[in-house]
């Protein structure tokens, strides 16, 4: 099967910024063209005697905790065993990537395609002293620009200041090796604390509309406020959001919305410094000459699973039968653009209006704008969608369903709301949640890291490269 695209990277802008979701259904045998979701989307899911409340928070229930919550707090203890709090008392007894070492285990003059190459990693402090506990945001990276090649490479955290790095060998010639610190593991114990304390990193501004009159409002998936609020309840997924209620305006005249990133920070001055820029995805490995990788005469079997991205747009290929439909997702929606509510709703409500088939396709990213807030706002959506998914296969086993995992993105930009350590957190979440399913992945993530984009608007060349990946597993 043949799909034509008009634009690579307008294809998939959306899907890969916004946790969103894309139908392809293909109809054999017909002439006419019928929308995959035949429903209007709205708001009319949610629970819309839309109360007027007095909260600061979600209504908390007396009665023992959901399958859901149990298992949102048990990710969540696990993660904390993963990243445990680590002491910061002076930048000098934090990482440095100057002072750490890297020896290459069992070194030769030249390696063959498909060999493995190990780094042993020393991390030290910047008096030189050596790290006795892991826990250091790593990536590493090899490439040969030459060819328009490049690879991710697997960290190994022995949790004592000691790491393997590991490269696969996929092609012969020149290859260059990257290693960079992009956050050392002080930093990363202060984001995860700072990550769960707060809501309002980014706020969002409500339309109210009420005939000629327009108002403005706050809003958030938690406000604290004594005023009286809005609450847009989905029941069955128990996920919510809040508006404080403008005067003489119902709940139900909410048109619009936008976000707007506060000064606020969970943060110490002492623990911002970690992130300036000149600490931020620190070279480990400047003085590394590049590797000499030839064919040789050996057979190897080689994994050569490659790398590349994705954007947004309806398309329909009349020719081919061919309907191709886009939704964004619903709050949290980061985005300074006005948008309208009323074109909203939960993926949970899409996937269970689909009735699927052999030729419909689904495709799921959730991330870049789940990373401002707490992680339980994101693993309860993800479970959410984890449900669906699974309803949807019991009922259509058949239908293909493919997971998007979100890319890398700029370094220096705001790392307490978008470090890529947020978003990593996020991807090992996905892949721990989806493991049961009959789901297919675009992983994305070892996709841009391999091609060391840091643009979470990637090139067309990426994008192009993971259309191929998604053609290839519809075709």
């Amino acid at each position: 099967m043949k799909i034509s695209m008009i634009n690579y990277k307008s294809l998939w802008a959306l899907l890969f910024i916004l946790a969103s979701w894309i139908t392809f259904t293909v109809f054999q045998n017909s002439t006419k063209i019928w929308s995959a979701l035949n429903l209007p989307i709205s708001l009319h899911h949610w629970n819309n005697s839309i109360k007027s409340l007095f909260l600061k928070a979600p209504l908390i229930p007396l009665k023992p905790l959901t399958e859901t919550e149990l298992r949102i707090k048990e990710i969540i203890e696990k993660l904390d065993q993963q990243i445990p709090p680590r002491p910061f008392t002076h930048m000098n007894t934090t990482t440095s990537a100057t002072h750490s070492t890297a020896t290459i285990l069992n070194p030769r003059d030249t390696y063959c395609r498909g060999d493995q190459l190990d780094i042993l990693l020393e991390m030290r402090d910047h008096l030189g002293h050596r790290k006795q506990y892991g826990g250091d945001f790593l990536r590493a990276r090899m490439s040969s620009p030459a060819l328009m090649a490049g690879a991710s490479g697997k960290v190994t955290d022995f949790n004592n200041g000691t790491y393997l790095v590991s490269f696969t060998l996929f092609w012969e010639g020149q290859v260059s090796l990257s290693l960079l610190l992009i956050h050392p593991s002080e930093g990363v114990s202060a984001l995860w604390n700072a990550r769960n304390q707060g809501y309002d990193r980014v706020i969002f501004i409500g339309q109210f509309v009420n005939g000629t009159s327009q108002v403005h409002s706050e809003c958030g998936l938690i406000l604290n406020t004594n005023a009286e609020l809005c609450q847009y309840l989905d029941n069955r997924d128990q996920e919510a959001f809040y508006c404080v209620r403008p005067q003489h305006m119902p709940c139900a005249a909410l048109t619009h919305m936008h976000s707007e990133n506060k000064k606020v920070s969970y943060l110490s001055k002492q623990e911002k410094s970690l992130f300036e820029r000149s600490n931020v995805g620190v070279e480990i490995m400047e003085k590394f000459n590049t590797i000499s990788v030839s064919k040789c005469n050996t057979l190897k079997s080689v994994d050569l699973h490659e790398s590349g991205k994705l954007q947004h747009q309806l398309a329909v290929d009349l020719d081919r039968n061919i309907n191709i439909q886009w939704q964004k997702h619903c709050y949290p929606l980061v985005g300074s653009m006005t948008y309208s509510v009323k074109e909203m709703e939960y993926l949970t409500r899409a996937i269970d209006r689909t009735g699927g088939e052999k030729n419909t396709v689904i495709v799921i990213s959730l991330g870049q704008h789940f990373r401002p807030f707490p992680i339980d706002v994101f693993i309860r959506r993800a479970l959410n969608v984890h449900k669906a998914i699974k309803r949807l296969l019991l009922r259509s086993p058949d239908t293909m369903v493919i997971i998007k995992t979100e890319n890398i993105r700029e370094m220096y930009n705001d790392a307490e709301r978008f470090s890529d350590f947020h978003g990593y957190i996020q991807y090992l979440i996905i892949k721990d949640i989806f493991q049961d399913l009959n789901v297919s992945i675009i992983d994305a993530w070892d996709i841009t890291i391999a091609y060391g984009t840091n643009d979470v608007h990637p090139p067309q060349h990426v994008v192009g490269n993971q259309i191929n990946i998604l053609l290839n597993y519809i075709c």
